[in-house]
């Protein structure tokens, strides 16, 4: 995901471009380059700023920002939060029978099912006393709500159709029959937290105490991102605030107008969905707001480019060809490119040269300024991903790896989600 969140930050590269990346590079996730022939060519070092910027006074300035920490209760909190919801994926509760006879939503049912496409079981769709919570949406759409109103010891056949975009071609968009018998409305209890159960969820730690740890070494790490993203944005904003700056050369919006509409077909691609689509159903916007918000990033976009580029003729900071390629070498493999060339290739030289550029105003313009540390926020209260990194894991898991339930989708790690105040999705 790092990659694809680098070549948005490269495609728009508005304040995003003096802010850190900001996230890890998921597992799992495909290696293959996105690239875009022919663009992120144009850059600042085409043209002179001093043509278009008028630097503001900014040295010396006070900028205030926000400073993100975490407590020992907050490590617990998280800690029990994640760990119920993993035991719940992983339908670990202990489970009582109880007496109630018809379902209804929130109620979790113990069932056996077996799906058919043409009157042919198909793979993943067959299982024995499972446990579904009725309302969770871990199943397609119908199946659960085809359940309510039933009673214990019914069969169920409900005739439903998997989603068009369904990771499995074999069942993309196919009708489907799934015969349901439902044998009883359980009760499901958080069985005792310790060294046993943690070694059953498949997290990859043996111990409660070491499980723990990952959760509040993730904290931390996220905290540390956290506060260096804020640091860097709020500098950015304020000195920006005070610069002057003419419209940018349309070759140079155009540039990045063609990078936000490759970055938003690669999307699409990724989802299975056209591109009108995707604007719609997972931007929402129409295509009309799309087409507008895109030029209106494009031309601010170029502008801050361009004062980027103003401050690093003051400070005197220069890049030559050797800087550009020397950084893609160090960078490339977190990337998750096979070699500098080809992160290069993908992202394009001017682009990549405009985001090397940025980062060193951005270091050199932090000991320009005056900090001054807001009161600290908790970074569990705050930020909802870092409320549901085990939802967001498990759920990206559902949709990409199974046929029907997630009950056989491996789970590697408690904290493995990014923790960011702006998400890409």
């Amino acid at each position: 995901m790092k990659k694809k969140i680098l070549t948005l930050m490269l495609a728009a590269c508005m304040v995003t471009a003096l802010t850190a990346c900001g996230s890890s590079k998921e597992e799992g996730q495909s290696q293959d380059t996105t690239e875009v022939s022919g663009n992120g060519i144009i850059s600042t070092k085409d043209y002179d700023p001093d043509d278009y910027v008028k630097l503001g006074d900014y040295e010396g300035i006070t900028v205030n920002t926000d400073v993100y920490t975490y407590t020992d209760a907050d490590v617990d909190a998280q800690f029990d939060k994640e760990i119920n919801y993993y035991v719940e994926y992983m339908d670990a509760y202990d489970y009582t029978a109880t007496d109630k006879q018809t379902v209804e939503t929130g109620d979790t049912v113990n069932i056996d099912y077996t799906g058919t496409k043409d009157g042919v079981a198909f793979d993943g769709g067959t299982a024995q006393g499972a446990h579904l919570k009725i309302g969770s949406g871990r199943f397609i759409d119908g199946f659960e709500d085809g359940l309510i109103g039933h009673a214990v010891g019914e069969t169920v056949n409900l005739d439903l159709t998997f989603p068009e975009n369904y990771s499995n071609a074999d069942l993309a968009g196919a009708a489907v029959v799934f015969e349901v018998k439902i044998n009883s409305i359980d009760e499901g209890k958080l069985p005792e937290i310790n060294d046993a159960l943690i070694a059953s969820l498949n997290l990859g730690y043996d111990t409660v105490d070491a499980c723990r740890q990952n959760v509040e070494d993730y904290l931390k790490n996220a905290c540390d991102e956290k506060n260096s993203d804020a640091k860097k944005s709020a500098v950015w904003n304020a000195v920006y605030a005070t610069c002057e700056v003419s419209d940018a050369p349309q070759e140079l919006v155009d540039d990045i107008k063609t990078r936000i509409a490759a970055n938003a077909q690669y999307y699409a691609d990724y989802y299975k969905v056209d591109l009108a689509t995707f604007i719609t159903n997972y931007m929402g916007l129409t295509e009309e707001e799309y087409e507008k918000q895109t030029a209106e990033s494009a031309a601010e976009s170029a502008k801050e480019k361009l004062a980027i580029a103003a401050i690093a003729k003051k400070a005197g900071i220069s890049l030559s060809d050797d800087d550009v390629k020397a950084a893609a070498e160090t960078e490339y493999s977190d990337y998750g490119y096979d070699s500098a060339d080809a992160l290069l290739s993908a992202i394009g030289q001017g682009a990549y040269y405009d985001y090397v550029l940025s980062d060193k105003v951005n270091e050199y313009l932090i000991d320009q300024v005056t900090i001054v540390e807001n009161d600290p926020i908790s970074i569990t209260e705050t930020d909802s991903a870092a409320a549901d990194t085990a939802e967001e894991d498990v759920e990206e898991e559902l949709q990409e790896e199974e046929s029907v339930s997630g009950e056989d989708a491996a789970v590697t790690d408690i904290a493995g989600t990014e923790i960011e105040a702006e998400t890409e999705e």
